[in-house]
């Protein structure tokens, strides 16, 4: 019990706590969380009541205005637009949402989604020239969720005399795109704020200018509700592990709305296939959603999972999401297989591996689940990892990052060892030539070792503050429910609970939980801990970290602790 250490979010809070609690009337719990996490008194009530009013005016990113008139343009002389999007849940989200609101007001519009092992990864030449090839010429191309480093491409397709719109979240390499217009937050400092949307956070503002130009000049637009394509926005921006902040937070909430609401058939149709049954939430998306989405692009073809987004008949929608359940399938059978081996490399110090850094390689391990591997070794270690599939002299791989590591930093000052690299602070992707992976993880190494000390990588869990159970009112519920959507950076909060006595418990789910009633000195409430066994609870006085929840069960709520991490009381 109490393995890891328990870390306070902020310490000596409380003058904050009481002028969050006198000025706003919530319950202390409430305010706790206000105060640890850094959300000022000017900033509350807009995050309690997050309005689709309060996202910004997509006029902000320079050249958008240009690209939403080039887009009536096309629509207005029947220029085919070719969208070019990406094989995850980002891209696929990304492009079904764009073209969507294009061909609604009277665009026609064929979108690309490349193939994982035949096309690689971003917009290439090569991709270019075969969505050319299947679509025909078009006027103008977009690109979602990629581009911003894509400068050969978009000059081949300038050449070939179309207009090249690139929306993306990536970071930028040192030359930009001669683009007509490049919707990316990374790219202007000025839009610090909006530097953590995702690939269908960045085509939503594309879309959200293009309506707004249409409408101020009367060329279309009107009949076309941005918020029923939240539900994409939702979908991109949960699967892509951004920040749920910011306008992420405010289109991530109402976009789960549509998603419950299951306005299109794909969405019910997915929903139905990953048996669902419960009030959809973010972790749904990144647990049950997601993953099937993905798993088309990994194991498959990612037209299948666009085909469903986009598909308006339910029985095509039916057939498209058995096929995502058969992808799924395949995908968690060579994800296991890879992670388990992995594991073994680890456990007997066969992989290149440090107190700051894990690099694990197969030959021929499926490209499509590694970054699926690298996720879990980095969460299981708490280190930066790196998995890579070797084929021939050619090494593929992907990486996550812990703690405050900036991946793709660490990548450009070992680049001379790469052949390619790219993605986010948190999540990257890297080719080298085999003879290079072991200079290339003392390189990293190295790098990494000068970044972050061991602190960084110290294994805790974080809570923001202390609460008693007489706190668990029905009023602190009601607030509870109004700080979601939970997820990326603005995690569910946790809360110390001291000196409770086990009233009751007995084990659950085949005897893998707990379930029970915690008493403290003003009240009692029930509790479930998973994964962990009645004998650890058993006659003893306990402090727990817990996050307070309502279970409904046939109807009714009830109170409870999600139970995080125990320790004896003393």
């Amino acid at each position: 019990m109490g393995a890891k250490n328990w870390k306070l979010t902020g310490n000596n809070l409380e003058s904050e706590i009481e002028a969050i609690q006198q000025r706003f009337a919530l319950p202390r719990p409430i305010a706790v969380y206000f105060a640890a996490r850094g959300i000022g008194p000017e900033q509350i009530t807009d995050f309690l009541n997050p309005r689709l009013a309060n996202l910004s005016d997509p006029y902000r990113f320079p050249g958008i205005e240009a690209a939403a008139k080039r887009l009536w343009e096309a629509i207005a002389r029947r220029e085919p637009i070719l969208i070019h999007g990406d094989y995850d849940t980002d891209g696929i989200t990304a492009s079904a949402l764009l073209a969507f609101v294009l061909a609604q007001n009277g665009g026609t519009v064929h979108s690309f989604i490349p193939h994982r092992f035949d096309d690689g990864y971003g917009f290439t030449p090569e991709s270019l020239g075969k969505a050319l090839d299947l679509f025909g010429p078009c006027g103008v191309l977009v690109t979602v969720d990629c581009g911003i480093t894509s400068c050969d491409a978009v000059n081949d397709a300038i050449s070939r005399g179309i207009d090249v719109i690139v929306t993306d979240h990536h970071e930028a390499g040192q030359e930009l795109p001669r683009a007509i217009a490049i919707i990316n937050p990374k790219v202007y400092p000025e839009l610090a704020d909006l530097q953590v949307l995702s690939g269908a956070g960045a085509a939503f503002k594309l879309s959200h200018a293009f309506v707004k130009y249409g409408r101020e000049h009367n060329l279309g637009g009107f009949q076309t509700r941005l918020e029923e394509v939240l539900d994409y926005v939702a979908l991109g921006t949960v699967a892509d592990i951004v920040p749920l902040l910011g306008e992420n937070r405010i289109m991530v909430k109402h976009g789960i709305d549509a998603l419950r609401r299951q306005i299109r058939p794909g969405v019910r149709a997915l929903i139905e296939s990953s048996r669902l049954r419960s009030e959809l939430t973010p972790s749904d998306i990144t647990f049950r959603l997601a993953p099937r989405i993905n798993a088309a692009g990994r194991v498959g073809d990612a037209n299948v999972a666009l085909q469903l987004l986009e598909s308006e008949h339910i029985v095509e929608a039916y057939d498209c999401a058995s096929k995502l359940e058969n992808f799924n399938r395949v995908r968690q059978e060579k994800e296991q297989e890879i992670y388990q081996e992995a594991r073994r490399q680890i456990e007997e110090h066969l992989a290149w591996q440090s107190p700051y850094s894990l690099l694990v390689a197969g030959r021929d391990w499926h490209q499509g689940v590694i970054g699926i591997v690298a996720s879990r070794l980095a969460r299981d270690y708490n280190r930066p990892t790196i998995v890579l599939t070797v084929q021939g002299n050619e090494a593929y791989g992907s990486g996550r990052s812990v703690a405050c590591l900036n991946l793709v930093e660490v990548l450009s000052r070992t680049s001379h060892l790469l052949e390619r690299y790219g993605g986010h602070p948190m999540a990257v992707g890297v080719g080298l030539k085999t003879d290079r992976i072991a200079d290339f993880f003392e390189a990293m190494d190295k790098e990494i070792r000068s970044q972050i000390s061991p602190a960084d990588l110290e294994d805790f869990i974080a809570y923001d503050g202390e609460a008693e159970l007489q706190d668990m009112t029905a009023d602190f519920f009601e607030y509870l429910a109004k700080l979601s959507p939970f997820g990326h950076s603005n995690p569910k909060p946790v809360y110390r609970f001291n000196d409770l006595k086990v009233v009751r418990c007995g084990a659950v789910g085949g005897g893998s939980h707990t379930r029970g009633i915690l008493q403290g000195k003003f009240g009692s409430i029930d509790f479930i801990a998973f994964n962990r066994s009645p004998a650890e609870f058993s006659g003893k006085l306990l402090d727990v970290l817990a996050t307070p929840q309502l279970n409904r069960h046939q109807g009714a709520e009830t109170p409870q602790l999600n139970i995080i991490d125990i320790r004896e009381a003393y």
